[in-house]
């Protein structure tokens, strides 16, 4: 009778060699289940942390990606007719491409304090992010100073629907209104106002006018107008 491949005296030290590996590689694979998911968190947290100096702050710093925003207006050609109530007729403008670029350890130049400080646990930071947006004119279709569009006059619609209930004092609340903003119920404005933001006095009518910012000589304080109204 042939004997047993491993008792054969020419196998035997073959089968204990591939048993032996067999048991380290089955140990190993334990200990990489058990073990493997916190040591490799534990490892992609450290690439990851935003240590001072670290190649990982910088890219958080200096994102690789440049950031855009693109803006588009949309021009009433014929403001007359609508407010005879005709459909409106509208003009696409645009684009309007700026970059955006976010500045997060800025410093305060009053007070030369950083905007980006580590905190004491050592495992946070507080940042205070300011963002900047550039145009990029080779990608723009002019520039949005000097391209006015004709737009809906929101802050003064806005008005008439909330008075529109009022009652006895309606006339005096149009009137009011008309007179405070821009009077019209479609303006022209330059694109930079439309994403920017442009000169209305209409929709401060109810807030408090700031200490620091009295009104010019001789005009009418809006604020306090507003003021006088809540206290009756």
């Amino acid at each position: 009778m042939e004997q047993a491949c491993c008792r054969s005296p020419y196998t035997r030290r073959c089968c204990l060699v591939t048993g032996g590996a067999g048991a380290v590689f089955l140990l190993l694979g334990l200990l990489v289940l058990v073990a493997g998911p916190g040591a490799l968190e534990k490892k992609i947290l450290q690439t990851m942390a935003l240590a001072p100096g670290s190649d990982r702050l910088q890219s958080w710093l200096v994102p690789p990606v440049q950031a855009h925003l693109t803006g588009y207006g949309f021009h009433v050609t014929n403001p007359e007719e609508v407010q005879q109530g005709e459909k409106p007729i509208l003009k696409e403008v645009g684009p309007f491409v700026y970059k955006a670029v976010t500045v997060k350890d800025s410093v305060d130049q009053d007070t030369g304090k950083e905007n980006l400080e580590y905190n004491e646990d050592g495992q946070t930071l507080t940042y205070r992010p300011r963002k900047f947006y550039f145009l990029d004119r080779s990608q723009s279709a002019g520039d949005p100073d000097t391209t006015f569009i004709t737009i809906p006059n929101v802050p003064l619609l806005t008005g008439f629907r909330k008075i529109r209930d009022l009652g006895w004092a309606k006339g005096t609340a149009v009137n009011v209104i008309k007179k405070t903003g821009l009077g019209t119920p479609f303006i022209n404005i330059s694109f930079s106002g439309l994403l920017w933001g442009y000169h209305d006095e209409l929709p401060c009518m109810k807030q408090t006018r700031p200490a620091h910012c009295p009104p010019p000589e001789g005009e009418v304080d809006i604020f306090a107008a507003g003021d006088d109204e809540d206290e009756d």
